[in-house]
């Protein structure tokens, strides 16, 4: 086919390596994290390496342009899925010493078909043959994936392999029953086919993991948006938007919703007395208290300082203030796991607000919920305070508390 000879494609694939291997490398300078694409780049220089001594078969020795050729082919593709198993998070220690014991079989046999049984044939089954074998691990690796968000991005991948594997294998079986080939350069169609699959291989791997990191990245932003960095519990931001969802699942359900606001009390005290970084401490173990007498489907979030909010979704008042009553006991025993004198024990005022409603007003809610916790630390600290909304209506400016 005009323009579609191996020489041409050879050199196609030798610019999209190059270009793909700065990008892949660049990818890797500006985002620390993704150590994969260090490797990803280096074996895509080395497969640009390859194609570029496989381009001057003519004009240097068999050495450099068989031998070394197909060897940095194999070793380029090995490091190429290296970092693929890396980026999925997949042990590849046993590859490697796989592959290694493979790339020495494959300088040897090919020494032997170069130098003492010329035959061009042995030679491109042997590398198709271990092409083929990597591509079908690698494909297998990549199907038992199971990270949905990425899913899609690699399941595309897994399939490029598996077609490329494919062609490698039809080029065993078709090679094997040709005539001895006496150039390589020379060779038909399915010879500029498994360079046209491996081509789709090396573009796929490339464009699917960018695709798969951008998303890991946005994912992580996203986190880091609605997460708060000390205690690991949602922000307020975050919670505002759950309350929205949860909001409308009330009222299209006619379900009761409940939240608990709760203060930590004489905070400025823990500060003051034991320093900030013992506040800190005090509110990463609070955290931790609260999250493990949780619920499953109950949403707690950092509100504000030492201010944190309760979610309650379908749970009536009585249920709330049950909740809210095991918290404050939780959170009084002693003693709080840090290490400063006299030992450190620490209470909580709890603010209880519910509504069973057709409409919902959010900011009432939580106003009636702080109006509770006001009155729970005006009466003493260290107690729960309900204020129900399904007693007061949210329409109006009631702030009464039980």
């Amino acid at each position: 086919m005009e323009g579609f000879d191996l020489r041409t494609i050879t050199l196609t694939n030798l610019f999209l390596c190059v270009l793909l291997g700065i990008g892949s490398l660049v990818f890797a300078r500006v985002h620390d994290a993704f150590h994969s694409f260090r490797r990803l780049g280096l074996g895509y220089f080395l497969l640009a390496l390859a194609f570029i001594l496989i381009g001057l078969r003519e004009h240097t020795s068999n050495f450099l342009s068989i031998i070394i050729a197909n060897t940095l082919i194999f070793i380029g593709l090995s490091i190429l899925i290296i970092g693929i198993l890396e980026f999925l998070q997949r042990p590849y220690k046993i590859f490697q010493s796989i592959t290694l014991f493979l790339t020495l079989l494959l300088i040897n046999t090919f020494i032997y078909f170069t130098y003492f049984d010329n035959n061009t044939n042995a030679r491109i089954m042997i590398i198709s043959a271990l092409i083929n074998g990597h591509c079908f691990f690698i494909y297998y690796e990549i199907i038992k994936y199971q990270e949905k968000m990425y899913k899609m991005f690699t399941s595309f991948l897994g399939y490029a392999f598996l077609f490329c594997g494919v062609v490698f294998l039809i080029r065993v079986y078709l090679t094997s029953s040709a005539p001895k080939l006496l150039n390589y350069m020379d060779g038909g169609i399915v010879h500029a086919a498994s360079l046209m699959a491996f081509q789709l291989v090396v573009i796929t791997s490339c464009f699917t993991l960018s695709w798969s990191a951008s998303q890991k990245l946005a994912h992580k932003l996203e986190v880091q948006a609605s997460i708060d960095a000390l205690t690991k519990l949602y922000n307020r931001r975050a919670m505002e938007d759950f309350s929205y969802k949860e909001i409308l699942r009330a009222q299209r359900e006619n379900t009761p919703i409940s939240i608990i606001l709760m203060d930590i009390d004489l905070f400025k005290q823990v500060n003051d007395n034991y320093g900030h970084q013992a506040g800190d401490k005090v509110l990463q173990e609070f955290s931790l208290r609260l999250k493990n007498s949780l619920r499953q489907y109950d949403i707690l979030s950092r509100y504000g300082g030492e201010e944190f909010m309760l979610l309650l979704p379908n749970t009536d008042s009585q249920i709330a203030l049950t909740i809210a009553e095991k918290l404050r006991l939780t959170i009084a025993q002693p003693v709080f796991e840090i290490k400063v004198s006299p030992p450190l024990s620490v209470t909580a005022s709890f603010g209880v607000a519910s509504i069973q409603d057709d409409n919902i007003n959010w900011q009432q809610l939580v106003s009636f919920a702080d109006n509770a916790l006001y009155q729970a630390k005006n009466n003493g600290r260290d107690q729960v305070q309900l204020h129900c909304a399904e007693v007061h209506p949210l329409n109006t400016n009631s702030t009464q508390t039980s």
